[in-house]
């Protein structure tokens, strides 16, 4: 029998790159981009720019974090309170 499980966790204000893990809770630092739904940090956003033209897929840019706002605090913005991860597995269970 197949079932279905929705595990949720909060992350509160943490804020952590999607593409390589960088935690930048207590960072002040700027830049970095979303790419489709995925949060490029400063520094993940400078390596991989290059890549992206390169294959034309600037256009999967959706925003830029602006030069006013940390990275962290425009993440934050960008969740508007909804600060949670859902991860949905499937598990095979014999009775």
């Amino acid at each position: 029998m197949k079932h279905t499980y929705i595990e949720v966790f909060d992350l509160g204000d943490s804020v952590i790159c999607d593409i390589c893990g960088a935690d930048y809770t207590a960072s002040n630092e700027s830049g970095g981009f979303l790419f489709g739904s995925y949060a490029y940090c400063p520094k993940c956003a400078v390596e991989s720019l290059k890549a992206i033209h390169q294959y034309n897929e600037q256009k999967y840019i959706k925003e830029f974090c602006p030069p006013n706002l940390s990275f962290r605090e425009w993440c934050l913005q960008l969740r508007a309170g909804e600060n949670t991860i859902r991860m949905i597995m499937t598990k095979n269970e014999s009775n």
